[in-house]
């Protein structure tokens, strides 16, 4: 459902910013902007024909917002449109637009905990955001997104799985379930590692889960062999 620009963490760069899109014609949902990712919507060709921009950001490290402005400075002046931006905190992003140089006219910014977007190619896809744990320096936001008859839960940054989630996914009400995992275990830790990950999701289950914002120290392997996917 989701096309990953890149599934590394903040550190992991051969990987790239954790970022993905869903693109329809000439529409996009674009999912966090770290720094890596203008250069890759670029080297893709991503912009060429773009009328419809939806960036949801799930939190403003810069690994998930290094390239927001000029995502959002490219289209505006490129392609004369003026995108879209989803994120809860509306006086946390108004102060980041301020400081990159975001003026109001570039962008529309919905800081709602629950929106939907309606988009000619896209259709319709409701986000309802969640706060998850992840710093204490800044808030961070998971979400789940219904779109064409699929239910998926998308963590962010998180160390951990929030109960409402975790109830959708046993009682089958969530189709898929993408984790910020790392293979790296320490007292709080701000990711979730892979040991806790399989001490919460039952086997039976773990087809379901896609891990990503991987780290250096995660085994693809053992991950694997767990029952889970990688992106």
């Amino acid at each position: 459902m989701l096309n990953f620009l890149g599934k590394g963490s903040a550190f992991n760069t051969k990987l790239g910013n954790n970022s993905c899109y869903i693109q329809k014609d000439n529409s996009m949902l674009l999912i966090d902007a770290g720094g890596t990712v203008f250069h890759k919507l670029q080297e893709l060709d991503l912009f060429n024909g773009l009328k419809n921009l939806h960036i949801v950001i799930t939190h403003t490290h810069p690994d998930h917002c290094g390239s927001l402005g000029e995502i959002i400075f490219y289209p505006f002046y490129y392609n004369q449109i003026k995108p879209m931006v989803y994120f809860p905190d509306r006086k946390l992003m108004e102060g980041y637009f301020k400081v990159i140089g975001v003026r109001n006219e570039m962008c529309s910014l919905v800081s709602d905990m629950e929106a939907t977007i309606k988009d000619s190619s896209l259709g319709e896809i409701k986000l309802k955001f969640i706060k998850v744990p992840h710093v204490e320096t800044i808030p961070a936001f998971g979400f789940i997104m219904e779109a064409d008859n699929k239910r998926i839960y998308y963590s962010g940054d998180a160390n951990s799985i929030p109960d409402e989630v975790l109830s959708l996914l046993k009682n089958g009400s969530l189709d898929i379930l993408y984790q910020d995992t790392c293979g790296i275990d320490y007292d709080k830790n701000a990711h979730l590692s892979i040991n806790k990950l399989k001490d919460i999701i039952p086997d039976e289950l773990r087809r379901k889960v896609w891990c990503m914002h991987q780290d250096g120290y995660l085994d693809s392997e053992t991950a694997v062999k767990l029952g889970f996917n990688l992106v």
